[in-house]
């Protein structure tokens, strides 16, 4: 049996149909995640054609935070609004300074930031009135795909959940089954403007009379979520203690709670409280945004992609010493530990004797390091021990034996478990869809040891790390 899983991410759209009995690709396709709406629907039919429509359910993940209006027909107005840490900051600021960032986090948990989107409408009530006026309902960008699909607009409450728009449940209790009526009366939007959200488990729609992109009508649709959690749930983190990291142009990691810590420290640490995909448990979430990007701009620095290759392997080999120099890895402020939107990226600690070499190693460092500061707080608020268990880790710029992989294993502060497949997210999407369906079991993507574990050089690296991301004063 087969079914189609899609990843609409932030820089690719990722379509593959998997044999869920064997967890088998047996066809991928891909493409850049275009500017508008409409095309973005597009692109995602093309991508059907080209991998195949004989399947069985079809599961719709994506990036959160991303959405756009839709006219009075469903239609896209536009360019779909992408998630942006500052672009309706101020927005953020002044619904933090009105409702109170902590009862705002303890309702949602979610911090007010530039990024979420009850702070965006109220950016496009101010800065794109026309716009905002047209605006009938709101779209994420895998809902806007499943009503391509069905007609129907529906999303996940792991996409609802990130929106600061979405109640999170007490411990215990179900998700809700719609968006706040009182969260968004703060920016002037009805509840019935927004998806429906689908209960954990439920079957969003069904592909409408007459077949769709070559999809056989009837054939069942759910929004699989949120893509990082998504990604988590397939490699097989779903019970309390497991952890994973995703890796894409933004990182996150995901932990499974068996108790709630104390919501004002979660919202300090800058990180968000979740329910996972299944909505049994809750989790700590923690991303840095630019993760991915911060490579493809050290490759702009040095001359490309095919320059940078040679010098990551050499950059992988290069012996570490606790003095070596190290980059802080922020390109668009911090998200967490520690939020810090004037964060920016400079490189600690270089000689004038170091080269590209050296330099391309402090960019591994720094973005493993980063990972490593992520894990340690997410831990101790969940009282756990960071070098505790195993790590998930998953995500195509980490897939193999990759450079970035190996600094990751080295700087801990756990053993890393590799998920083998490089589109974990959409195959995640396919199985979730099928298993909902009713169709076949949850199966777990496999999954191996890394190759060696943390080397003790880097607990000396990070702490130099976190003393210069802090700002505190070092002989670094």
């Amino acid at each position: 049996m087969r079914s189609l899983g899609l990843d609409i991410g932030t820089t690719n759209i990722k379509a593959v149909v998997v044999d869920v009995g064997r967890a088998t690709v047996v066809a991928h396709a891909s493409a850049p995640t275009p500017a508008g709406g409409v095309a973005l629907q597009r692109t995602v039919a093309r991508l059907v054609g080209e991998v195949g429509t004989e399947v069985a359910a079809v599961g719709v993940a994506s990036m959160a935070e991303t959405g756009v209006p839709l006219d009075g027909d469903g239609v896209p107005l536009g360019d779909l609004v992408r998630w942006d840490p500052s672009r309706a900051q101020d927005h953020a600021s002044a619904l933090a300074a009105t409702y109170g960032a902590a009862p705002l986090f303890a309702a949602t948990g979610v911090r007010p930031s530039g990024k979420v989107p009850l702070a965006t409408w109220a950016h496009l009530r101010a800065e794109e009135p026309d716009r905002w006026t047209a605006m009938a309902r709101w779209a994420g960008a895998a809902d806007l795909v499943v009503l391509a699909l069905t007609g129907r607009l529906a999303t996940d409450h792991t996409l609802a959940g990130r929106t600061m728009a979405y109640r999170l449940p007490a411990p215990g209790e179900l998700v809700p089954g719609g968006f706040d009526a009182e969260l968004l009366a703060a920016v002037g939007l009805r509840p019935e403007q927004l998806p429906d959200v689908v209960a954990p488990g439920d079957v969003a729609a069904h592909v409408t009379a007459g077949g769709v992109w070559g999809l056989r009508a009837g054939t069942p649709v759910i929004v699989a979520g949120h893509d990082h959690p998504v990604g988590a749930w397939a490699a097989g983190v779903r019970e309390p203690g497991d952890v994973a990291d995703s890796v894409g142009t933004a990182e996150s990691v995901v932990r499974v709670l068996g108790a709630r810590p104390v919501p004002a420290a979660v919202a300090a640490a800058g990180m968000s409280l979740v329910r996972t995909v299944e909505g049994g448990h809750e989790a700590l979430v923690a991303g840095s945004a630019t993760a991915g990007a911060v490579l493809a701009w050290w490759a702009e620095q040095v001359g490309g992609f095919p320059a940078l290759a040679p010098l990551l392997d050499a950059a992988a080999a290069r012996p570490r010493s606790a003095a070596v120099p190290l980059l802080l890895p922020y390109l668009r402020g911090r998200q967490a530990p520690r939020p810090d939107p004037r964060a920016h990226a400079v490189v600690v600690g270089q000689r004038p004797e170091h080269d590209d070499v050296d330099r391309t190693a402090a960019v591994l460092d720094g973005l493993a390091l980063h990972a490593r500061w992520m894990l340690t707080a997410q831990a101790e608020l969940a009282g756990a021990d960071p070098a505790g268990g195993e790590v998930r880790v998953l995500g195509s710029a980490t897939a193999g034996g990759s450079a970035w992989l190996r600094a990751k294993a080295a700087a801990g502060p756990a053993p890393l478990r590799v998920v083998g497949e490089r589109e974990a997210v959409a195959v995640g999407a396919a199985v979730l869809a099928a298993h909902r369906a009713g169709l076949a079991e949850p199966l777990v993507l496999g999954s191996q040891a890394a190759g060696s574990g943390p080397d003790p050089v880097y607990d000396a690296l990070y702490a130099r790390f976190v003393t210069a991301a802090s700002g505190r004063p070092s002989n670094g």
